[in-house]
């Protein structure tokens, strides 16, 4: 199951409902669904952050194959950044030392099984996967 969103915070709402809506259909069990939310917001407000000024939508595609989620985020005609090499941050410091942002990407791998970004034709995908059984 596949929807285009348009690129702006504003769409996540209508992410979410949409992620809703495949694990009722898919009768997938909701305590999985934090995590697909969690890292697809991460991943989708990442996409609209870093390439602003690029008017296409962003294609979110999930899928099921047995107890297994596949989630693919699709974004167009954009520079690469290969979220699997985001830059490590500083979990240990006191809050008021740490610098602002990367913690969302720091999680998203710690809360899905795997997570794979390739980038072709000016065509930034990013997928992760998400054991549900």
């Amino acid at each position: 199951m596949n929807k285009k969103f348009e690129r702006k915070i504003a769409s996540l709402d209508s992410i979410f409902a949409f992620t809703e809506g495949f694990f009722a259909s898919e009768v997938i069990d909701s305590e999985h669904l934090f995590a697909v939310n969690f890292a697809v917001e991460e991943l989708f407000t990442n996409m609209v952050k870093y390439n602003r000024d690029h008017g296409q939508e962003i294609l979110l595609d999930v899928s099921r194959s047995g107890d297994e989620l596949t989630v693919r985020l699709t974004d167009f005609n954009v520079d690469p950044f290969d979220v699997t090499k985001a830059p490590p941050v500083d979990v240990a410091s006191p809050l008021e030392d740490r610098k602002i942002g990367g913690l969302g990407l720091h999680l998203v791998p710690r809360i899905v099984d795997s997570l794979d970004y390739e980038y072709i034709d000016r065509e930034s995908r990013i997928t992760f996967t998400k054991r549900i059984g």
